[in-house]
C-alpha cells in the first residue's frame, strides 16, 4: 500500500514538473538574458538582440518592477514561439485616449509604420517623460533630429540651458502629438507664431539666451505677414518657420542660417519669386552676389519682423531715411530740395527715392535699364510732371552747392544769396539797434509834455 501511494505521488510530481512554470525571479531571467550574444532570428538573415543590461534596468523608471510584470505569461525558458507582446496600456491607461487621436496612431491606422511605446520610450532603457528630449524621436525622424542637433535650440541645450526647446516644446508633450496639418496642433501654420512666442516673447528667457528683443512676437503680429495669418487666416502668409526654418533654426550670425544676411534674399524669394529675380539683377543684388555684406537686402528696407504695407505713408517716409543710412550724402542733398523739405514735413505727394530710382529694379545711371538713364528719365519725370521735357531733366536733384568744382554756378549762387541775405539782415539789424536809443528818448520826451 505504501508502495502504491509512493508511486502515485511520484506520478503527480512528474506530471506537475512537466508543466512549464512562470519565472519566479529576475535572477532566473538574467541567467540567459545577461548573455551579450543572445539573439533571436526574426526573418531571413535578420536577428535582434535579447541581451539586457542590468545597469540599464537599475536606471529605468521601471526599476522596481519585475520582468514578468511586463512580460506576462512567459514560462521557464527557453521560451516557446509566439511569446505575448508587452502591453503598456495595462498600467498606462491614461495614455490610451490622447494617443488614439495623435498623428502616430493615425499613421498606424493607415497601415504605415507608426511608433510603438518602445519605439519612442525605449525598452529596458525607458526614459522618463521629464527627460525625454530628441533621442526617442530619432528612430523615425532621423533627418529632422539631425537638423535639430545643428540648430541654435540644440546648442542651448548643450550649454545646459534647460529652457531651450526640444521636440516636445514645439510639437506637444506626451502622447497627443498632432499633425502640423491639424488646426489643433501647436505647429499648425496659423498657430505657430504663438508657439514660438512661448519663449521668444518671454523677457526673462530672451535675456538669458541673449536674444535681440522680446518684442518680436508683438512686432510680427502687427506686420503684414502677422495680420494675414491672424486676421485673414491665410495659410500662404509667412510664419516663423518660413523664414527661420523648421528644425534647423540657427542664429542670424550663422552663415548657414536662412536669415543670415546674404541668405535673406533667397529666403524671401521663396514667396516673392518675381521680386527676387528683379532684385538679383539690380545694383544691390549684384553687390550681394559679389560678397558685399554691406549691400542692402530685403530686411534693410522692409525690416525683419515689423513688415508694413509699402503704400502706407509711415513706410513711404521711413524708407527715405533708410536709403540714407548708406547714401548719406544723397540724403543730405535731397533734404535741401523742395522734394526733401516737403517729405520732412510729413507729406508723401512728392518724389521720394523709389519714385525716381525704382524700388527693386535699381541700376546704375549708365545702365539703359535704369529709370534715370538718358532714354528713360523723361518718362520717369512725367510720372509727376506731365509737361516734362528733355530740358526739364537737366535739373540736379542731388546737386551739392558745397562742391565748387562740380557745381560752380550753384556754388556761387548759394554764396551770393547767402551774403545778400545776411547783408540785408545785418544792415537792418544794425539800423534797428542804432534807432532804438533815439526812439526811446523820443518816447520819454513826449511822455513829459
Amino acid at each position: 500500500m505504501a508502495l502504491l501511494l509512493g508511486l502515485f505521488l511520484a506520478g503527480i510530481l512528474d506530471a506537475h514538473s512537466a508543466v512549464p512554470q512562470p519565472a519566479s525571479s529576475d535572477e532566473e531571467c538574467m541567467e540567459c538574458h545577461s548573455d551579450a550574444d543572445l539573439e533571436k532570428e526574426v526573418g531571413k538573415g535578420r536577428f535582434v538582440s535579447l541581451f539586457v543590461e542590468p545597469a540599464v534596468l537599475r536606471r529605468s523608471p521601471h526599476k522596481k518592477l519585475t520582468c514578468i510584470e511586463c512580460h506576462a505569461g512567459i514560462s521557464e525558458g527557453p521560451h516557446e514561439e509566439g511569446v505575448e507582446k508587452v502591453r503598456c496600456e495595462g498600467c498606462h491607461k491614461r495614455a490610451r485616449a490622447p494617443l488614439a487621436k495623435s498623428v502616430h496612431a493615425t499613421g498606424y491606422r493607415r497601415g504605415s509604420e507608426a511608433p510603438t511605446c518602445v519605439g519612442c520610450h525605449g525598452s529596458h532603457e525607458m526614459q522618463a517623460a521629464e527627460v525625454f528630449t530628441d533621442k526617442g524621436c530619432e528612430g523615425c525622424h532621423r533627418e529632422a533630429v539631425d537638423q535639430y542637433r545643428n540648430s541654435a535650440h540644440a546648442s542651448g541645450r548643450s550649454r545646459g540651458e534647460k529652457e531651450a526647446p526640444t521636440c516636445q516644446s514645439c510639437h506637444g508633450k506626451g502622447h497627443s502629438i498632432l499633425s502640423p496639418a491639424d488646426p489643433m496642433s501647436p505647429t499648425y501654420h496659423l498657430t505657430l507664431p504663438k508657439t514660438c512666442a512661448k519663449c521668444h516673447a518671454d523677457p526673462d528667457l530672451v535675456k538669458k539666451a541673449k536674444l535681440r528683443s522680446s518684442d518680436i512676437y508683438k512686432l510680427f503680429m502687427d506686420s503684414i505677414h502677422g495680420r494675414a495669418l491672424s486676421k485673414s487666416g491665410l495659410l500662404v502668409a509667412a510664419a516663423c518657420n518660413d523664414c527661420h526654418g523648421n528644425h534647423d533654426v540657427r542664429r542670424h550670425t550663422d552663415p548657414a542660417a536662412r536669415v543670415y544676411r546674404t541668405n535673406i534674399p533667397k529666403t524671401c524669394g521663396e514667396c516673392h519669386a518675381g521680386v527676387l529675380s528683379t532684385y538679383w539683377d539690380s545694383a544691390h543684388g549684384q553687390a550681394v552676389k559679389e560678397g558685399n555684406e554691406d549691400a542692402p537686402v530685403c530686411s534693410d528696407c522692409h525690416t525683419a519682423h515689423q513688415i508694413r504695407r509699402v503704400e502706407m505713408d509711415p513706410w513711404k517716409l521711413q524708407i527715405i531715411q533708410e536709403c540714407g543710412t548708406c547714401h548719406e550724402e544723397s540724403l543730405q542733398t535731397y533734404r535741401d530740395t523742395f522734394h526733401g523739405q516737403v517729405t520732412a514735413l510729413g507729406f508723401t505727394r512728392v518724389a521720394r527715392c523709389s519714385d525716381c530710382h525704382g524700388s527693386h529694379e535699381i541700376f546704375p545711371l549708365s545702365d539703359p535699364r535704369s529709370t534715370l538713364s538718358a532714354g528713360r528719365i523723361v518718362a520717369t519725370c512725367k510720372q509727376c510732371h506731365s509737361g516734362a521735357t528733355a530740358a526739364f531733366t537737366k535739373y540736379h536733384p542731388h546737386a551739392n552747392y558745397r562742391e565748387k568744382g562740380k557745381y560752380p554756378i550753384l556754388y556761387y549762387t548759394y554764396w551770393s544769396m547767402t551774403i545778400l541775405l545776411w547783408g540785408v539782415l545785418g544792415f537792418f539789424g544794425l539800423h534797428t539797434v542804432l534807432w532804438f536809443p533815439r526812439s526811446l528818448r523820443e518816447r520819454i520826451r513826449r511822455a513829459r509834455r
